[in-house]
């Protein structure tokens, strides 16, 4: 059984949910809305140091055989069973699912185990995209030349779901240095010959960059690149984390801890040193023979970031869409029908004739 972490309304007692457009909790049934330091000023709020071993009950193993898993990419095969507090319904679900909805009775579950110890997290970015924006958005995405007229992009769209992901941030220091070489090239003409004068240079440079907060996703069922492309996230509205932001959103805790993900986050911290390095370089071209690289990681911290995720089929091959829930920002691809993908290619070809061919037939030239 899942301990029901919710927030009530003060008003009328009804349970309310963080409101992305609003960005406060509100209610549905009374319209009043109330800030997290209203409700904790008037008892209705549970603090994350609230929730411990001692007063949430646990999950109960699932025999697996019995149960299929999700196709939206949200559960996987090593299913786990609550029970709403709410309802009483089986809620079977991934291991590390964090916080989901109870499709009986609407109830935001939050699996206050998920969240506590060594998966309490440090810091939240609450949604600030609300539903309805997501879904005019992704109808403005699909609407492309080339998506086929019976990709339902309406029925899709309402499957899109959203996603607080787990994050490492990774902060401390790199020292880089490279050797290159770097070439001039200068050309000129004289006469009837066009002469070129290239210029080659021994290039040496070493430098300290300070990185604050690099995010790596530390979920195994998200794409490191669609996380990676959906950045970057305002770090200046990271809070303090609290359950209550989680109500009402589906929401996963890490499966992949920070020192396995430690490699991703230096390998991104190394590249940007790298770039920063050539940066000082003014030369038309600069072939590096050698970079040396040190990563000095001093603070880890763990967050909670908002995604909508979508994960689709469309003539049985799947597809995959996300946007960042906090700045709106929209990747994925989309199927693409292949007769239009023909016409278009045919007219690319033969367009500069055609329009030459009509442009003469008007006299034009």
């Amino acid at each position: 059984m899942a301990v029901n972490i919710s927030y009530k309304c003060p008003t009328c007692g009804a349970e309310i949910f963080w409101n992305a457009e609003k960005n406060c909790w509100a209610c549905e049934y009374c319209g009043d809305s109330f800030t997290l330091e209203q409700l904790e000023a008037q008892g209705a709020a549970k603090a994350p140091e609230e929730i411990n071993k001692d007063n949430v009950e646990k999950h109960e193993e699932v025999d697996t055989d019995e149960y299929k898993s999700s196709t939206d990419g949200t559960v996987g095969s090593d299913l786990v069973k609550y029970t709403c507090s709410h309802c009483g319904a089986e809620i079977i679900t991934d291991r590390s699912t964090a916080a989901t909805i109870c499709v009986y009775c609407g109830n935001a579950v939050i699996m206050g185990e998920q969240i506590i110890d060594d998966f309490s997290p440090d810091y939240v970015i609450p949604f600030k995209v609300p539903k309805k924006d997501v879904m005019e958005a992704f109808r403005k995405f699909s609407k492309k030349p080339l998506t086929p007229k019976d990709f339902k992009c309406d029925q899709i769209v309402d499957k899109m779901q959203g996603v607080y992901i787990p994050f490492w941030l990774y902060s401390g220091v790199c020292s880089g240095s490279i050797n290159a070489e770097g070439v001039n090239v200068r050309t000129w003409t004289s006469g009837n010959y066009r002469h070129t004068e290239k210029k080659y240079y021994s290039v040496f440079r070493d430098g300290i960059l300070e990185f604050e907060r690099v995010p790596v996703d530390a979920s195994s069922k998200t794409e490191n690149d669609a996380m990676d492309s959906i950045e970057p996230f305002d770090y200046s509205e990271l809070t303090k984390f609290n359950p209550g932001y989680l109500s009402g959103y589906l929401a996963e805790r890490y499966d992949e801890n920070s020192d396995k993900c430690l490699l991703r986050a230096q390998e991104r911290i190394e590249n940007t040193t790298r770039d920063e390095l050539k940066k000082t370089c003014d030369y038309d071209t600069l072939n590096i023979h050698n970079y040396t690289k040190e990563t000095n990681i001093k603070d880890v911290k763990y967050a909670m970031l908002p995604t909508w995720l979508l994960y689709t089929t469309y003539k049985e091959k799947p597809y995959f869409f996300a946007m960042n829930g906090q700045t709106g920002k929209f990747i994925g691809n989309l199927p693409i029908d292949k007769v239009k993908l023909a016409i278009y290619s045919l007219l690319g070809c033969g367009g500069g004739f055609l329009i030459g061919a009509l442009a003469r037939a008007a006299g034009l030239f």
